[in-house]
């Protein structure tokens, strides 16, 4: 299971999360100032890249959010098989739903759908 995100998802995420959001690091190799894979367990600093736990990207997706529309949506979060499912849907009406992320990693789910919502402006 995927636990953090990865250096390209992390990229995009510091383009529109608050940095105070991640809970990671990927900090600078020494040779050609490469990031390294493996993320640290610990707040960003100076110009490394933050990056995200499937546990931070949680806290950034609201249980409820309200649309311009007047409308609340609610979180779901479901697993068949081998797939993982992220949406919102209107609490009054399930036909009026935000695009479902799907993917075998709940952590890539969490991942579309807060580019999904930023793309909305509903972040």
């Amino acid at each position: 299971m995927k636990a953090y995100t990865d250096i390209e998802q992390s990229k995009k995420l510091a383009e529109i999360l608050p940095i105070e959001s991640a809970d990671m690091t990927y900090d600078w190799a020494v040779i050609d100032k490469e990031y390294s894979t493996i993320p640290y367990c610990r707040k960003p600093i100076d110009d490394e890249l933050p990056c995200w736990s499937l546990a931070a990207l949680l806290d950034v997706l609201e249980s409820e959010i309200d649309g311009e529309d007047g409308k609340t949506y609610q979180l779901l979060i479901n697993k068949e098989r081998t797939w993982w499912y992220v949406w919102y849907k209107e609490q009054y009406d399930v036909s009026d739903t935000i695009e479902i992320a799907s993917t075998e990693e709940l952590i890539d789910a969490c991942y579309n759908m807060i580019l999904k919502l930023h793309e909305l402006k509903m972040l």
